[in-house]
């Protein structure tokens, strides 16, 4: 058996905090002591403060290292999204995608950070990106940026186009929106046009009780379907250029 390292417990001690999603107080909480003391008497057991610290050092050295990872001749993509935590706390979190030179796709977590109580608008949140854009030294390497389709977004790519990246970077272009957030939209419009609202667990659907057959269901779906995504589109396509798109699913 390895001989007991105090330095080496702390290190797993901050890595289970971590996996298990611990809140830092566990720590000092007298029956955690108690199993612990009982597994290795006398041992050290480091405070919430101690924990929380070593988690931020812990963080800025991993961003580092990622920092220095990076290759210096391709090109970088993020996605962001903002989140709220149970505890009703907002962070914005960030990640970064990129093929490296033997074309695997690599992708890591960038930021997390904390939003404040200021307005989360298109200026806070853009400078909050800008900031970990810069510190990350690739204002002239990111290309794509993906996000959901909260208007939001769209005023921020132009923020960024306007402070970080230049002119050259289109953010109607290069800011894209997220696939599983639009097919999601579309599918809770889709479902609200067939009034599938079940009142319970027993019930399926609370659709109307008329039985179409298979044609008049072929005829009936594709302009549910063109209208719903009509509704999600910016660019309200027209009807009957998507009713022709749609009627080719079936």
């Amino acid at each position: 058996m390895a001989e007991f390292s105090q330095d080496i417990f702390h290190r797993e001690l901050r890595k289970t905090v971590i996996a298990a999603n611990l809140p830092f107080r566990t720590l000092e909480h007298p029956q955690f002591h108690n199993l612990l003391q009982v597994l290795r008497p006398g041992v050290q057991i480091p405070s919430a403060t101690t924990i929380r610290r070593s988690i931020h050092q812990y963080a800025e050295e991993v961003q580092r290292k990622l920092q220095q990872s990076l290759p210096e001749d391709t090109f970088i993509h993020l996605a962001t999204d903002c989140w709220t935590s149970p505890n009703k706390l907002a962070f914005m979190g960030t990640t970064l995608h990129y093929i490296d030179h033997d074309w695997q796709m690599r992708q890591h977590t960038m930021g997390f950070q904390f939003l404040g109580g200021e307005a989360h608008n298109a200026i806070y949140l853009g400078n909050k990106l800008s900031q970990l854009i810069r510190d990350f030294g690739i204002t002239n390497r990111v290309l794509a940026i993906v996000s959901d389709n909260a208007s939001v977004n769209t005023a921020l790519a132009k923020h960024l186009q306007a402070n970080v990246f230049g002119p050259k970077w289109d953010p109607l272009q290069y800011r894209l929106p997220c696939l599983a957030h639009v097919i999601a939209l579309v599918s809770n419009q889709f479902m609200k046009e067939l009034k599938s609202n079940p009142d319970n667990d027993e019930t399926t659907s609370a659709a109307p009780a008329i039985e179409f057959s298979v044609k008049a269901l072929q005829a009936y779906l594709p302009g549910i379907f063109a209208r719903s995504v009509c509704k999600v589109s910016k660019e309200q396509p027209a009807s009957r250029t998507l009713s022709r798109v749609t009627e080719s699913m079936f």
